[in-house]
């Protein structure tokens, strides 16, 4: 009998030991599930307060586009066509050979300025971009750079289109300028390629040129201009690629998940 209450003691020790273990075992497993959840969304809202800080960024840069592309529009160009017009009544009322040849001459050059602000001011504006589309947003970009640059620029589309919504195509067209602009100013290349290939599951973006290059160690930080195609890329939550060769060009690569 005694050996009997001793087993049973046993037992029940082990089984009220076991029952602590587990309860201490689970325990620590909604604890450690709690913590996790909660670094989770300390994580999303500092992610979600990053994305709004960058958004906000953003924004304010369109505003100012917006403002400099209206005053391109309504005052500059204004002002030009004037001058133009006062210059076209010189040319058809003068008699004197000279100055009709040369109020010729500056007509056509005001004609070619006009030209290029309207250019500057559509690109500027995120409305005619959401309104143009992708493609042709890109394609008045590049024909804005070969009639100022005379260079060559090319856009390659391949697949077929769609649209991967206001906003996200503002972001890709503004990187898209970036990068165009950034290889003008730092290594003048005679010919930039943009590609856009639409698959079924993202769109891929190449801009490619074949200036002088540079060192991409630390690119994001490099001043050279990159900052706001890296901000851009962030709202899309894409990856940006540089590749660059000294003396050969720069392909700067984007894709974007439908």
């Amino acid at each position: 009998m005694t050996l009997d209450n001793d087993l049973i003691t046993f037992l029940g020790g082990t089984l009220t030991l076991m029952l602590f273990a587990f309860t201490l075992v689970i325990f620590l497993i909604v604890h450690k599930k709690k913590r996790y959840e909660h670094l989770l969304e300390k994580q999303a809202l500092e992610n979600n307060y990053h994305s709004q800080l960058l958004l906000s960024r953003m924004e304010v840069q369109e505003q100012s586009f917006k403002y400099f592309s209206e005053e391109i529009h309504d005052n500059i160009g204004q002002l030009l066509s004037i001058v133009k017009m006062q210059l076209y009544n010189i040319r058809n009322n003068s008699k004197e050979q000279q100055i009709i040849s040369k109020a010729g001459e500056c007509t056509d050059l005001l004609s070619k300025a006009i030209s290029d602000l309207r250019n500057i001011s559509h690109t500027l504006n995120s409305t005619f971009v959401n309104t143009a589309g992708l493609v042709d947003a890109v394609n008045k970009d590049l024909e804005y750079v070969r009639s100022a640059r005379d260079m060559q620029c090319t856009l390659h589309r391949s697949g077929d289109e769609y649209s991967m919504g206001n906003e996200r195509e503002l972001l890709i067209f503004r990187i898209i300028q970036e990068a165009i602009t950034n290889a003008i100013k730092h290594a003048a290349p005679a010919a930039i390629d943009v590609y856009l290939d639409y698959t079924p599951l993202a769109l891929c973006v190449t801009v490619a040129d074949n200036g002088s290059g540079f060192e991409t160690d630390n690119v994001a930080s490099s001043g050279i201009g990159l900052s706001n195609m890296y901000v851009r890329t962030d709202l899309l939550k894409s990856k940006l690629e540089v590749v660059s060769e000294k003396n050969v060009g720069t392909r700067i690569r984007l894709e974007i998940n439908r």
